[in-house]
């Protein structure tokens, strides 16, 4: 009995590990908010919401064999608390793989979300991202988040 148990353990620890999956996104949203994003001139409110063009982040998830999973999580810098990042998927992209889900706005937080999954390799997965909550009544200011994605 002694000498399987030993025997399997020799053999898991000569079994390779599963490499992790490449992957890179391209693209960015910047968006200025001033006068020409207030609802109907001076005086009034800013539009509540603002969504960038739909594929202005493109992903490319590699060197994966299987299901996996995309999430995803805003890091870094100040952020005001009425103010919400949301992102969805805009395309499959191509590949041999698939992808499944992300159709719908999934609001991005401090703690990684699912955006939608997938399996095997896929390339040019286009995102989406929109802002909500803006108001006048928000401080002017740079305000900059960064974007986390994650494959498991």
């Amino acid at each position: 009995m002694k000498t399987l148990f030993r025997n399997a353990l020799a053999l898991l620890a000569l079994a390779p590990a599963s490499p992790a999956a490449d992957l890179i996104s391209s693209g960015d949203w910047t968006e200025t908010i001033n006068a020409s994003k207030l609802v109907s001139g001076a005086g009034s409110n800013l539009q509540s919401q603002l969504q960038s063009l739909a594929g202005v982040t493109t992903l490319t998830i590699s060197n994966v064999s299987g299901a996996w999973t995309l999430r995803a999580r805003r890091s870094g810098g100040s952020w005001p608390s009425d103010v919400t990042l949301l992102v969805k998927r805009t395309s499959a992209g191509s590949g041999s793989g698939s992808v499944a889900g992300g159709d719908a706005f999934v609001e991005l937080t401090g703690s990684d979300v699912e955006i939608f999954s997938g399996s095997d390799a896929r390339s040019n997965v286009a995102l989406q991202f929109k802002l909500t909550g803006l108001s006048v009544g928000i401080s002017p200011a740079n305000y900059l988040s960064s974007i986390i994605f994650t494959v498991q």
